[in-house]
């Protein structure tokens, strides 16, 4: 829906820049003006959703690798943990 919202809109835009820019001439320069704050406008988005994007991914990776080592050390843990209490409960029993 947002796809034919954007297309909606750059055909619209389009179409007023036409008739603004046959039937005013003296808005020319204007127009002209508004078009390069807009592509500009729109290059600079890119840039910083690009930057966003490739910093957001390597904080996930490093997430991802702090986790990973987190879960070994949870692991080596839980077994030491199962140890100790395997060897209360049998110490218990022996009671």
């Amino acid at each position: 829906m947002t796809t034919y919202f954007k297309a909606g809109a750059w055909i619209a835009g389009a179409i007023l820049g036409v008739l603004v820019w046959n039937v005013f001439p003296d808005f020319r320069p204007l127009v002209t003006w508004v078009l390069g704050a807009a592509f500009v406008c729109h290059v600079l988005s890119v840039i910083v959703e690009a930057t966003v994007k490739r910093l957001i991914s390597g904080e996930l990776l490093e997430l991802r690798r702090q986790c990973t080592a987190t879960a070994a050390r949870l692991d080596i843990l839980d077994r030491k943990v199962t140890a100790i209490l395997k060897d209360a409960l049998e110490q218990r029993r022996l009671r």
